[in-house]
C-alpha cells in the first residue's frame, strides 16, 4: 500500500508544483495568481508531510510542520480571498486577508512553533503530549468547520460576482467559472470526507490505521482530476475576467413608483427599438456600458430597467435576441450552407457551448432538433 501511497504523493506534488509554475509565469500580475502560489505551496507541504510520515523521514516532517498543522485555518480563507481578487481591487483584499488569516498566524505562534520546538529538543511541558493527543479530535473539528465556513462565504461570493456580471457583459464564457467552481466543489468534499473520518473516530474509536493518509489520496484526486480537465479548457486556472471598477450596481428594491415606472417604461420602449432595428446583439462583445451610451442613458439606469422592471439580466436579455435571430436566419436560403454553429456565430454567440445551454434552456430543444423539425 505505501508504494501506492508514494506515487499518489509524488505526482500530486509534481503536478502541484507545475500549477505553481504555471501560475508564476503567468502573464497575469494580479493578486489572485500570488493567492493560488500559496495555496498550491500549502498543498505540497501537505503532501509532502504524508509522504514524510510513512517513511519515518524527520527532516521532511520538520521541514512540513508548520505549514500543515494549521493548514485548513489557512486554506479555507485563501479560497474567498483567491475568488474576492478575481473581482474587487487589491487593496481590499489584502485588508481581507490581514482579518481572515490572523487565526492561522496565532495559531502558528502560539500552538505550532511551540510544538516544533519541543519536538526537536525533545522538552515537553508536564502532559502536554497526552493533552494535544486527547485533544486533536476536537481540534481538527474545528478546524474542519472553520473551512467550512469560509467555503460557504466562498460560495456565496462566487454566485454574487457570477449574477454582477451576467448583468453587464452580453457574454460570458462559462469555461471561465469552472476553475473557481471547481476548487470549491473539490474542498467541500475534502473537507467533508475528513469530518466523516474523525466523526467516526470520536463515536467508535481510532480505526488503526492513518485516516490523513486517505483525506491527502482524495486530494490528489482531485489535482489528478484539475490537470485533467484544465488541459480541456480555452482558459484554465485564472480567469481572465475582472469586474470593472465601476461595475453598475442594481437597487434590490422591486417596489417602483409611479415616477420610475413611467421612466422606465419610456426607456424600455426606445430600448426594443434600438435592438429590432440596430441589431446591438450581433457584437459578440456587447456590454451594458455600450448599450447604455447607444440609447443615450446610464448603465446604472439601464441595469436598473432589466433587473427591477423586465426582471431580467442583461446577459439573458441580450441572449434571447440572439436566439430569436437563429431562429430567423437558419430558414433564409442565404444560410442553408452554415454550420448551425456559423449561424449561432452570425447572431452574436462567441462560444459554441453556451449557445447550445443557452438554446436548449430557452426552446427545450437542442438546435440540431429544432433545425431538424422545421423540415
Amino acid at each position: 500500500m505505501n508504494l501506492v501511497y508514494d506515487f499518489l504523493y509524488i505526482a500530486g506534488m509534481l503536478l502541484s508544483s507545475i500549477y505553481i509554475y504555471i501560475f508564476y509565469k503567468s502573464k497575469s500580475n494580479g493578486l489572485s495568481k500570488s493567492i493560488l502560489i500559496v495555496f498550491f505551496g500549502i498543498l505540497v507541504f501537505l503532501l509532502l508531510e504524508s509522504y514524510a510520515y510513512i517513511h519515518k523521514i524527520t527532516v521532511l516532517q520538520r521541514i512540513s510542520f508548520l505549514p500543515t498543522q494549521g493548514a485548513k485555518i489557512a486554506l479555507g480563507p485563501l479560497l474567498l480571498l483567491y475568488i474576492q481578487s478575481l473581482f474587487l481591487e487589491n487593496k481590499k483584499v489584502l485588508k481581507n486577508g490581514i482579518i481572515y488569516l490572523t487565526p492561522f498566524v496565532v495559531f502558528v505562534i502560539l500552538v505550532s512553533l511551540p510544538q516544533l520546538i519541543a519536538i526537536i529538543t525533545e522538552e515537553y511541558f508536564i502532559g502536554y503530549k497526552d493533552f494535544i493527543v486527547k485533544y486533536h479530535p476536537i481540534k481538527r473539528i474545528l478546524f474542519d468547520l472553520i473551512f467550512l465556513f469560509f467555503l460557504f462565504r466562498s460560495f456565496k461570493t462566487y454566485s454574487k460576482f457570477k449574477q454582477l456580471l451576467k448583468s453587464n457583459y452580453s457574454h460570458i464564457e462559462y469555461n471561465n467559472f469552472i476553475w473557481v467552481r471547481y476548487l470549491l466543489i473539490a474542498s467541500l468534499i475534502v473537507i467533508f470526507i475528513d469530518l466523516f473520518f474523525v466523526g467516526y473516530q470520536l463515536i467508535y474509536g481510532y480505526l488503526g490505521w492513518r485516516t490523513q493518509n486517505m483525506i491527502m489520496v482524495f486530494t490528489v484526486a482531485s489535482i489528478f482530476y484539475g490537470a485533467y480537465y484544465g488541459t480541456k479548457q480555452s482558459k484554465i486556472l485564472v480567469p481572465y475576467f475582472l469586474l470593472e471598477n465601476d461595475i453598475a450596481t442594481t437597487s434590490n428594491k422591486d417596489i417602483l413608483t409611479k415616477e420610475q415606472e413611467s421612466e422606465f417604461s419610456a426607456l424600455e420602449t426606445v430600448l426594443v427599438h434600438y435592438m429590432e432595428t440596430e441589431k446591438p446583439y450581433l457584437d459578440e462583445e456587447l456590454t451594458l456600458n455600450k448599450l447604455a451610451v447607444a440609447i443615450g442613458t446610464t448603465d446604472k439606469k439601464l441595469s436598473a430597467v432589466l433587473n427591477q422592471y423586465i426582471k431580467t439580466s442583461f446577459y439573458n436579455f441580450i441572449n434571447s435576441y440572439r436566439i430569436l435571430e437563429f431562429k430567423k436566419m437558419i430558414v433564409l436560403p442565404a444560410y442553408t450552407d452554415y454550420t448551425i454553429e456559423g449561424i449561432a456565430y452570425e447572431c452574436g454567440f462567441k462560444s459554441k457551448a453556451s449557445f447550445y445551454r443557452l438554446f436548449k434552456k430557452e426552446t427545450g430543444q437542442s438546435p440540431s432538433e429544432f433545425k431538424a423539425n422545421l423540415k
